[in-house]
C-alpha cells in the first residue's frame, strides 16, 4: 500500500514538473517582464532580438516536458480507476494524446517563431510563407483543444459526480475551466502580466496537478 501511494504521489510530482517545464519551454519562446496587453508587441521583440538557442531551446524541452505529463497523467488514472474504471482508462489515453500533440504544437512554435524573427527579410520576397506557417500552427493548436476539452469535461463530470477519490471542489481546478479566465490575463499589470499571458495554458496544467496532488496525498478509501 505505502509503495503504492508514494508511486502515485511521484507521478502526480511529475506532471507538476512537466507543465512548469513546458511554462520555462514558453518563456524562452518570448517571456518578458510587462503588461498583459504589451504581450504581443513585447512577444514579437523578443522574437526579434532573442537568440537562436533561446529559440530553439524553448522548442526542444517540449518532448520531455510532454513524457512528463502524461506520467502525471497516469497519477490522475490512479485517482480515478478505483471508482471508475473504464473512465480512468479513457480519460488517461485521452489525455496523453492531448500530450504528444501539444508537444508536437511545442516543437512547431519554432518555425513559427523563425518566420516572425526573419519577418522583414523574408516577407519581401515570399508573404504568403508567414501566413502559411501561421495558418498551419493555429491548425495543430486546433487538433490539440479537441482532446484537451474533451478530457477536461469528462474529469470535470468525473469528479463532480464524486467517481473518483478527488474531492468535489477540485473541480474548480479542471484545467480546461482555468483556461477560460485567460482573457482576463490580459488586464494583468506589469511585471507579471505579460508572463501570465504567454504561459497561461501551461500554468492551468501546473495548477491543475498541484491541486490533483495535495488533495490526492493521502488518497480515500476507494
Amino acid at each position: 500500500m505505502t509503495n503504492s501511494v508514494t508511486t502515485r504521489r511521484l507521478a502526480g510530482a511529475a506532471g507538476l514538473a512537466g507543465a512548469l517545464l513546458f511554462f520555462g519551454g514558453d518563456m524562452l519562446f518570448y517571456g518578458f517582464w510587462g503588461a498583459g496587453t504589451s504581450f504581443k508587441e513585447g512577444m514579437v521583440n523578443v522574437l526579434h532580438n532573442g537568440s537562436l538557442i533561446r529559440l530553439f531551446t524553448g522548442g526542444l524541452v517540449g518532448p520531455a516536458a510532454a513524457c512528463l505529463c502524461i506520467i502525471g497523467f497516469w497519477h490522475v488514472r490512479q485517482n480515478i480507476e478505483p471508482r471508475s474504471p473504464a473512465l480512468g482508462r479513457v480519460l488517461f489515453y485521452d489525455l496523453a494524446a492531448m500530450m504528444v500533440a501539444g508537444s508536437a504544437l511545442h516543437a512547431l512554435w519554432v518555425p513559427r517563431g523563425l518566420a516572425i524573427k526573419y519577418s522583414q527579410t523574408v516577407n519581401p520576397y515570399a508573404p504568403e510563407l508567414i501566413d502559411a506557417l501561421r495558418r498551419y500552427w493555429e491548425i495543430a493548436y486546433d487538433v490539440t483543444a479537441v482532446p484537451a476539452y474533451l478530457g477536461a469535461i469528462v474529469l470535470a463530470v468525473v469528479v463532480v459526480l464524486g467517481k473518483s477519490l478527488y474531492p468535489r471542489w477540485t473541480v474548480l481546478a479542471n484545467f480546461g475551466l482555468l483556461s477560460l479566465l485567460a482573457p482576463l490575463a490580459v488586464q494583468v499589470p506589469a511585471p507579471f502580466g505579460a508572463i501570465l499571458v504567454g504561459g497561461f495554458t501551461n500554468l492551468s496544467i501546473a495548477t491543475f496537478f498541484l491541486v490533483s496532488l495535495i488533495s490526492t496525498w493521502n488518497p480515500m478509501p476507494s
